[in-house]
């Protein structure tokens, strides 16, 4: 029995290994088996070889051995410790994807670093993916995750497996599989979707203190957050807001004596009758007792007699002119837009606080002008201009037109057309308190332009500035570049055949020749 007793050892190593390979398949009875056969089959093989192993060990040989694994031991703890004292103290990232998948934007980085009130997460997956869609939208939630809580003390996360642990999700009220739940102050967020900007805006509901409301003024042919209308409609951006967390509500201050008290931004967009003389007093008295105004006025040069008129000489209070042009450009860098007039495309922003994260361009469909000039009217007024179109007036410039209905044909005219400098937005700051963003457009933030330009941001941006919530902004997802290499030509797969077949191997080949002859 000692002559086979190696052979008892052999197996018993083979059987452990094929335990370790059945524990990480999760296959208990089979990890079971092997486990107590290996460690019987190692038990006989100590047992008939005890004499030569206490010989073995007891060797000069051995003793060395023993030294060196000793050593190595050390040194490997020693390795371990100091990588733990440094994920623990220095936990970095580094992203190198081209397309930054692995990093938090500006903002929602801004957004952890501020916040004051822990935040737990339970992220309701499960812990053994029976698809690969499910094991996909797993390792996202896991990445996202991760991210947020590198990023802040404040953020726990949790991850529940929702198929077992069938008690929490009767408790969270879990209805599909995939659900993020961000808990703060006693409430709770449920988020179906794994994407940064979902996050972010449940961190910001559960943690914030007070819910804000929006109201869109109507009544008078604005656009409305009720209109799905793919080009001209609303109704993405009322999603949006809604996404941030604000109410969003209709308000007509033709059946309401004044604008709510729990209204935080009152956003007027392009109406198209006339205000009554009620309607803008309550408005005015609004912004009197420090109320936030977005108003987004349309060109109106081609009528007589302009409906906006008692709007516009209210905000000339502030000191911001609202003027009745259309903005003409003729420089190659701008490009028509449904058959209309050229376009602006504003690329390069002012300095403000609203403009502070713009990166995509912004198009201004149909866009009038502005004039800012100091006013004595009220004291301790601040006016920025957002966005304007700097080009000089000739023929690849740009100008105002007041007169000309057809674009087609238009030219500029000194002293009936405004020149340029010619500012398109402008945010208005008084020391009451007062915030009016104005607009000389409407369209920049419709359906058509909400994603695929830069339009939704700066719109999100001028209402979160006028809520005093500098900090909430639109965070778009990264869309996925497509890396596509360009076919091959018939040549160039003809050269890859002749050398993967013919040319490698016979590198290969005569290099194994060569050291055979020598050593011959």
């Amino acid at each position: 029995m000692r002559k086979h007793s190696v052979l008892f050892g052999f197996i018993g190593l083979i059987l452990l290994c094929s335990a370790f390979v059945s524990y990480l398949l999760q296959s208990r009875i089979i990890f079971t088996f092997f486990t107590l056969s290996g460690c019987l089959s190692l038990g006989v093989f100590i047992t008939f070889s005890f004499r030569d192993i206490s010989r073995i060990l007891s060797s000069r040989q051995a003793k060395y051995s023993t030294n060196v694994v000793v050593s190595i031991l050390a040194l490997f703890g020693i390795v371990v410790v100091v990588n733990l004292l440094v994920v623990e103290k220095f936990d970095q990232a580094v992203d190198l994807t081209t397309d930054k998948w692995y990093t938090l934007s500006d903002q929602t980085l801004n957004i952890l670093q501020k916040l004051d009130h822990d935040v737990k997460i339970s992220a309701f997956f499960s812990s053994n993916p029976q698809s690969e869609i499910e094991k996909r939208q797993y390792d996202q939630a896991k990445d996202l995750l991760a991210m947020y809580h590198r990023q802040s003390d404040k953020i726990s996360i949790e991850f529940v497996d929702s198929y077992i642990q069938v008690k929490k999700v009767e408790k969270y009220g879990i209805k599909v599989h995939g659900t993020t739940v961000f808990e703060a102050n006693g409430k709770k967020e449920q988020v179906t979707v794994i994407d940064e900007q979902k996050f972010t805006s449940a961190i910001l509901k559960v943690t914030r203190a007070e819910e804000k409301k929006i109201y869109f003024l109507i009544g008078h042919g604005e656009k409305s957050t009720d209109d799905f209308d793919p080009m001209k409609g609303y109704h993405q951006i009322g999603d949006a807001l809604e996404n941030q967390g604000y109410l969003v509500e209709n308000l007509s201050l033709s059946t309401q004596k004044k604008v709510p008290e729990d209204c935080t931004t009152l956003i007027i967009a392009s109406p198209k009758s006339a205000f009554i003389s009620h309607e803008v007093n309550a408005i005015r008295r609004y912004l009197n007792y420090g109320g936030k105004l977005l108003l987004m006025l349309d060109p109106k040069a081609e009528t007589e007699t302009n409906p906006n008129q008692p709007l516009i000489d209210l905000i000339l209070k502030w000191g911001v002119q609202i003027n009745n042009d259309y903005i003409l450009v003729l420089d190659p860098r701008f490009f028509y837009v449904l058959g209309g007039p050229p376009s602006p495309v504003i690329m390069d922003f002012e300095f403000h606080p609203i403009m502070r994260f713009q990166k995509l361009p912004i198009i201004f469909q149909n866009a009038r002008s502005l004039t800012l000039h100091p006013t004595q009217t009220i004291k301790n007024v601040k006016i920025n201009t957002l966005a304007k179109i700097s080009d000089q007036i000739g023929t690849e410039g740009s100008w105002g037109e007041t007169k000309q209905k057809n674009w087609q044909s238009a030219k500029y005219n000194e002293g009936e057309d405004i020149s340029s400098p010619l500012p398109i937005a402008a945010a208005i700051e008084e020391e009451n308190g007062a915030r009016i963003v104005i607009i000389g457009d409407s369209d920049f933030a419709s359906n058509l332009f909400l994603s695929s330009t830069g339009g939704g941001d700066f719109f999100l941006n001028s209402v979160n500035w006028l809520t005093l919530e500098e900090d909430l902004i639109s965070i778009n997802p990264i869309d996925p570049r497509s890396h596509s290499l360009r076919q091959m030509t018939a040549n160039e797969v003809v050269f890859i055949q002749i050398m993967s077949i013919f040319l490698i191997p016979i590198f290969i080949f005569l290099v194994g020749v060569i050291v055979w002859w020598k050593r011959r």
